[in-house]
């Protein structure tokens, strides 16, 4: 682990989260205006050779200063993937079945979490990221051998994020998505040592926990595609954030281990169908905007979770169990207001 090996107590190794999400939400909004000068192909490739150069620098690193700063520009290039899937899923396929492809696209997500879970069970943490920068070449080798004719089309249109806000249908789900990545991120972030301190469970106990947790997102994931398609992205929405909201109050309480394992896969499974519902709900507005809309979401969820972090960080050093209480009283709170909000198209 990163804070044996460099000496740190677990809550200054968390501060490390920042580094990832901030840096990942301010690089998002860099993609709507690449790609109207460079192919989805090329920026695909690039951002994904960049992302495997700084994954072996913070693998190779000696001191944690070098992993915060490869930390940066590793956030910067990820940044690229979901903006691009997002586009890509709603200028090709038809509404009636994109939240079903947007569940699929991000379940690769989780899939690629249990790899990394089940990898930390037996490697040193350095092959946590010298893995993923050998599949990030193999990948950006990939999108420039094969792939789609669409992959090799630029953006054509405007990228103006001030004038994409100024819909108020549009802005008023940006208000929520940042609302509820906030608060979420205020309680997922500190599974680890929230774990650790509260029931003192040992880093293979808590990988278990961290398994469990990605089943269920990933349940979640295509469970709230089928919901969007099926019943509506409202409804997707709304089952997400109430099931989310129960679960993060439950986790106020101490239970069994078994039953812990219940509450946590809520938590996850609510996050995702609610997730799922709200990101189909950006791939339906106009494809004039989706470019704009795609990084924004990006932007908007990981520049709030990052701040979401760092303020609970205050409050869970007092009390995990309040604080994890209260915020799951504020996720319930935001499903009774969803439908003024969050409009379907």
């Amino acid at each position: 682990m990163i804070s044996v090996e460099f000496g740190l107590p677990d809550f200054e190794v968390s501060k490390i989260i920042p580094f990832y999400l901030m840096p990942y939400g301010i690089g998002a909004l860099i993609y709507a205006p690449l790609t109207r000068f460079v192919t989805y192909r090329v920026v695909l490739a690039s951002t994904m050779t960049l992302f495997a150069v700084t994954c072996f620098v913070c693998g190779s690193a000696q001191s944690l200063g070098y992993i915060l700063a490869a930390r940066v520009l590793m956030g910067i290039t990820a940044a690229s993937a979901i903006p691009l899937g997002l586009m890509i899923i709603g200028e090709l396929f038809e509404k009636h079945m994109r939240g079903r492809l947007i569940g699929g696209f991000f379940s690769c997500a989780f899939i690629a979490s249990l790899a990394g879970i089940a990898l930390s069970g037996v490697a040193n943490w350095r092959w946590l990221f010298y893995v993923p920068s050998v599949l990030s070449v193999l990948l950006a080798v990939g999108f420039m051998l094969f792939g789609t004719e669409y992959l090799s089309r630029r953006h054509v249109g405007h990228v103006n994020y001030l004038r994409t806000l100024k819909n108020v249908k549009i802005r008023n789900v940006f208000i929520f998505i940042f609302a509820i990545s906030f608060l979420y991120h205020g309680v997922h972030k500190w599974y680890g040592v929230y774990l650790s301190r509260v029931y003192g469970f040992t880093q293979l106990q808590i990988s278990g926990y961290f398994i469990i947790a990605a089943l269920g997102g990933m349940f979640g994931q295509l469970a709230g595609g089928v919901l969007s398609d099926k019943k509506g992205r409202l409804v997707s929405c709304r089952a997400g954030i109430l099931g989310l909201s129960a679960g993060v109050m439950l986790l106020a309480g101490w239970y069994p281990p078994a039953l812990l394992g219940l509450i946590i896969a809520l938590v996850s499974t609510g996050w995702t169908v609610g997730h799922n519902g709200l990101s189909t709900v950006l791939t339906d507005f106009p494809d004039e905007d989706r470019p704009m809309i795609a990084s924004l979401n990006s932007s908007v969820r990981f520049i709030s979770g990052g701040i979401g972090f760092s303020v609970s960080a205050f409050f869970v050093e007092k009390s995990f169990g309040l604080t994890f209480l209260v915020i799951g009283m504020l996720m319930l709170f935001l499903s009774f207001v969803l439908k003024r909000i969050v409009v379907e198209h």
